[in-house]
């Protein structure tokens, strides 16, 4: 068995993206792709964001990232002019694809159970290069 994750096992999910205000954010969205293929907002608690998806074609989101208070793990990137936030993969086996990603130099952060997703297991790592990215439980 190769070691290297299969790109099939990753299933694109949506981009991330900081916003200030997210009411302002779902507006501009909304014209552009349909109030009907806006999310409602929710709460992630132990994140300390709000966010909602904008579905930009099928199974493809743009997610709106809000900080909940200075506390929030993303208000520093927010106020670095960083909106660009990260990717999200779907995996079917979380626990696996961490342990195969961290073997070709990933490092994992935090692992979490989201709200945004019925409470099923997120995970984020950050990839050689710097990049911030999500795996999601399916």
């Amino acid at each position: 068995m190769s070691v290297n994750p299969n790109i099939s096992e990753l299933k694109f999910h949506h981009i991330g993206l900081l916003v200030e205000n997210i009411e302002s954010s779902i507006e501009h969205y909304a014209e552009l792709f349909g109030h009907n293929n806006i999310s409602k907002v929710i709460n992630v608690i132990s994140q300390k964001v709000r966010v909602c998806f904008v579905k930009i074609s099928e199974g493809n989101f743009i997610e709106l990232v809000e900080p909940i208070g200075s506390e929030s793990v993303v208000h520093n990137l927010l106020k670095k002019n960083i909106t660009y936030y990260h990717i999200a993969y779907k995996v079917k086996d979380i626990q696996k694809m961490v342990e195969r990603l961290e073997i070709i130099n990933y490092k994992k952060l935090e692992s979490f159970y989201s709200e945004a997703f019925s409470g099923k297991q997120c995970v984020f790592l950050y990839t050689p290069d710097g990049h911030l990215v999500e795996l999601i439980e399916e």
